[in-house]
């Protein structure tokens, strides 16, 4: 190793206020000799090899800094960073599986378990091809699978835009996501998390966030069937001799501080052109009962409250609204007194929960530890002037 741990953390500028409850499990940014290869290169943290480089004299991935034009100005300010040189070549690094247990998929045996959350970052930019017929990014990989490529995150084949593309896992595939407005030839910083769930996976995609892990909204929020990982690739090219920069590797686990539960569902944009969020704080003890819920990017001066079930689900238009209803089976509403909220100015509310006495369709029940409970928001909203209503994602939470 290059440096400890804790040195490339603070060195790759980590918020450790935005991250208490985050941990970098792996990283690189790339501080290697100027001129030479990636190459058999095994700087940075929570990896189990060096990295691979494709092709027949391993040169199609090299080292560049700001003296060798041209420059990356998404680049982390240490030195080093990695340029394609080849097109269409590739580098390849495989993570320490054993170091994080609890990530692994007991069915894959790779990264993704179901409830964990995974954290992907790193800086990129096209630097030199046309604005056409080009792809570039980072792979989250299945070694020695097929098809190897569980997620790109990235630019996508001829979108010239960042985005996701699940296309590894072809069943059930979607097309390419990109952020609107976005341009690969502008050096940018993605921050990505994966939650992990049973069936599909939600990623969401942030490009030049202000802090190294948002909870704010995304610039992309999809379900993808891939995912699941255990080494990634470095790849680029184009029918332009396209070629792609990339710095500052940070792969973590966890949700940010204050954060309490897994986000699930996918929410509809209401009016404000986002989707609504629904988060908590406080804490998962049952017995302390101290939970606050909190749902964000409403429409402001709206009114709504907050819904609970212990079931799951994705149910579109439930009752024409324009939104989808993340819960299933008995589903209890906080409507009591002080409990039919107003976003006001901020476009967010917030409710302190009494675990005590849980809304269901019967009455009230109280939260017990080991229970897992999930909720969401209903909103009022208008669109063209139109009266209707919308819903934020769902929130699992599951007490001690």
């Amino acid at each position: 190793m290059l440096r400890s741990l804790s040195l490339t953390i603070a060195a790759l500028g980590l918020s450790a206020t935005a991250s208490a409850q985050i941990t970098p499990v792996a990283s690189d940014s790339f501080e290697y000799p100027v001129p030479g290869l990636l190459y058999q290169q095994a700087g940075g943290t929570g990896w189990s090899n060096a990295w691979w480089v494709s092709g027949a004299a391993n040169d199609e991935l090299v080292m560049f800094d700001q003296s060798i034009q041209p420059p990356f100005a998404g680049a982390d300010n240490l030195g080093g960073y990695a340029g394609q040189t080849g097109v269409f070549g590739a580098a390849y690094r495989q993570f320490d599986l054993s170091a994080h247990p609890e990530l692994i998929d007991p069915i894959t045996g790779r990264w993704g378990a179901d409830g964990e959350t995974i954290w992907i970052s790193f800086s990129t930019v096209n630097f030199q091809g046309q604005p056409q017929d080009h792809y570039g990014g980072l792979s989250l990989w299945r070694a020695g699978q097929n098809p190897a490529e569980s997620l790109f995150l990235g630019s996508p084949w001829n979108s010239q835009g960042w985005g996701i593309d699940d296309e590894g896992d072809l069943a059930g595939s979607a097309p390419a996501s990109i952020v609107p407005g976005s341009n690969d030839q502008v050096a940018a910083r993605l921050v990505v998390r994966m939650d992990y769930m049973a069936g599909q996976n939600r990623c969401r995609m942030w490009v030049d966030p202000q802090v190294d892990y948002p909870t704010g909204t995304a610039d992309l929020d999809e379900m993808v069937t891939g995912g699941d990982f255990d080494e990634i690739r470095l790849s680029s090219g184009g029918n332009n001799g396209d070629l792609y920069f990339w710095d500052n590797i940070v792969v973590a686990k966890g949700t940010p501080t204050g954060g309490l539960g897994i986000n699930y569902c996918s929410a509809n944009p209401n009016s404000t052109g986002a989707t609504g969020s629904i988060s908590a704080t406080g804490s998962d003890q049952a017995g302390l009962n101290d939970l606050t819920l909190t749902a964000g990017d409403l429409p402001t001066n709206s009114f709504g409250f907050f819904l609970a079930s212990q079931t799951q689900s994705q149910v579109a238009n439930p009752g024409g609204s324009a939104g989808n209803l993340c819960l299933g089976g008995a589903i209890g509403r906080y409507v009591g007194p002080g409990q039919v909220l107003n976003s006001g100015s901020t476009g967010a509310f917030s409710l302190a929960l009494d675990l005590t006495n849980t809304p269901q369709p019967t009455g009230t029940v109280a939260v017990q530890p080991g229970d897992t409970w999930n909720f969401t928001t209903w909103h009022r909203d208008a669109v063209a002037g139109t009266t209707t209503s919308n819903f934020t994602d769902g929130l699992e939470i599951t007490f001690n």
